[in-house]
């Protein structure tokens, strides 16, 4: 059986700059890789061969694993409007979730950049793994500018 991990998540974005922008704010990520690149047809099934696309991959502080990427059409092959003040995830929608110490910090940097809340930072306590102990989290959540819905967490 071949292993794998999962390394990065990328966004179809409209604006490739300013939605690795609000991650660098909010989240202190730094840019990994920042291009412009011919798409091929199939990765991902989007656009013509060789569609021209704007690509930014962001870092955490993990070197290989846990980076975003955001990747702009430059010539959009589709609607690329944004539903803005999402309250809900829907079917088929990703969750992001993010561990950090600074979760109220994060809470009032994603506020400056235009994310929709949907709970503040708040204390609160999921069932232990195979019947250990709570787990107790300090969490909130939101939508990013485009839309991203994601929790930010710390264990207390």
């Amino acid at each position: 059986m071949a292993h794998a991990y999962l390394k990065r998540t990328t966004f179809l974005v409209p604006n490739a700059e300013e939605a690795a922008g609000f991650y660098m704010h909010v989240f202190g990520m730094t840019k990994w890789y920042d291009s412009k690149v011919a798409v091929h047809w199939a990765f991902p099934p989007a656009a013509p061969d060789q569609a021209p696309c704007h690509l930014i991959l962001l870092k955490a502080e993990d070197p290989a694993i846990g980076m975003l990427g955001m990747m702009q059409y430059l010539d959009q092959p589709f609607d690329s409007g944004v539903k803005k003040g999402r309250t809900k995830v829907q079917m088929g929608d990703p969750l992001l979730v993010f561990e950090t110490k600074d979760v109220d910090g994060i809470y009032q940097r994603a506020k400056e950049k235009g994310a929709t809340i949907v709970a503040p930072p708040m204390n609160w306590e999921v069932p232990g793994f195979n019947g250990g102990p709570p787990i107790k989290l300090r969490t909130m959540s939101m939508f990013d500018p485009n839309g991203v819905y994601m929790e930010v967490n710390f264990k207390r």
